[in-house]
């Protein structure tokens, strides 16, 4: 048993309308027509007769004062010039009071004592350990994170919902900076 559906056949519209209107009676259909319009009272004939043509032209010719008037008016729109106020200083520039006054723009700083490890420095500071985690899978080969000394500066930066924005390391005269990014992930500089 075949069990395969057969595709419709592709039907041709235009074929079939052809054999439709070959099929109308022509003859029978003005014969119609005019027995209808031989029913209407001479009054009605009459303005049938003055308002089907008007009508007919209205809505095949188009109204060419409405067309050229509303050219030309967009072609005087495009020429002119609109003045647009806008503030080109750069975002990190566009701080407002609040944001100027926010516990996130104080500078923490933290000395290592000896026998200290970031994860207590860390905890001291009550900042997220998953920050720390995210910051040692970016820390690189020079493994400023991991190598941590006493006497060693280490400053941080608090976002305005008190999570880590951003850690900077100093050693020496040496500095890395470890900063969030957009995306909630760290980034690195030197």
């Amino acid at each position: 048993m075949n069990r395969r559906k057969k595709k419709p056949k592709q039907v041709d519209y235009i074929e079939l309308v052809q054999h439709k209107i070959a099929q109308i009676d022509w003859k029978a259909l003005v014969r119609y027509i005019q027995d209808l319009w031989l029913a209407l009272p001479k009054l009605h004939q009459r303005a049938l007769m003055v308002i089907v043509p008007i009508v007919l032209i209205l809505l095949l010719l188009p109204s060419h004062e409405k067309s050229s008037a509303s050219e030309q008016t967009d072609a005087s729109n495009l020429n002119q010039r609109v003045s647009v106020d806008i503030n080109t200083t750069g975002l990190s520039q566009q701080r407002s009071d609040e944001q100027q006054s926010l516990k996130s723009d104080v500078w923490q700083e933290y000395t290592v004592e000896k026998g200290d490890t970031l994860a207590q420095v860390f905890r001291n500071n009550d900042l997220a350990m998953s920050d720390l985690n995210a910051l040692v899978r970016i820390e690189g080969s020079d493994k400023p994170l991991s190598q941590i000394k006493a006497g060693q500066l280490v400053r941080f930066k608090l976002a305005e919902d008190g999570k880590l924005d951003i850690l900077q390391l100093e050693k020496n005269s040496q500095s890395v900076m470890f900063f969030r990014l957009s995306d909630g992930a760290f980034g690195r500089s030197k």
